[in-house]
């Protein structure tokens, strides 16, 4: 059982320059596991000339909110409310749009979905045609979508 064990230890050591880091993992079953990634119970294996350990990976990573500075730039609420205004007009005369273009990407697809004089629905040029008229109505649905996210989000 240590002969089968002694390469793969050997390469371990052999491979201490490429600086990685190494954690060995035993399961409920008694399987022991070397890997590189870290998981919850494993141990690190010191590497001679291996650099100095890292902490294990963090599940989300710690956001700090600062303080604005004094001198910072401040907006009255007047010049921000017309602003949002803006804004709001912009996209509300986007989702119009938009609306108009989907409106008319749903035509052009009925209009693809007929077959053509000598066509057939399993040839390829009307399954690229119909894939591309539809792949067409999904993005302008999606970006309706967007637009009323992005219109529900203002003040």
């Amino acid at each position: 059982m240590l002969i089968p064990r002694l390469p793969f230890l050997l390469c371990l050591v052999l491979a201490a320059p490429a600086q990685a880091e190494i954690y060995k993992y035993v399961d409920e079953n008694g399987q022991v596991t070397f890997t590189d990634v870290y998981r919850k119970g494993a141990k690190r294996i010191e590497l001679p000339g291996a650099p100095a350990p890292l902490s294990p990976p963090s599940k989300a990573p710690a956001r700090t909110s600062t303080p604005s500075p004094a001198n910072f730039p401040r907006i009255d609420s007047g010049t921000q409310q017309r602003r949002d205004d803006i804004r709001r007009q912009v996209l509300q005369d986007e989702i119009e749009g938009e609306r108009r273009n989907a409106d008319e990407a749903r035509r052009q697809l009925t209009l693809g979905e007929r077959l053509q004089p000598g066509e057939r629905a399993g040839d390829a040029s009307y399954l690229n045609r119909v894939n591309r008229l539809r792949a067409s109505v999904q993005q302008h649905e999606q970006n309706i979508v967007s637009i009323q996210r992005e219109l529900a989000n203002l003040k």
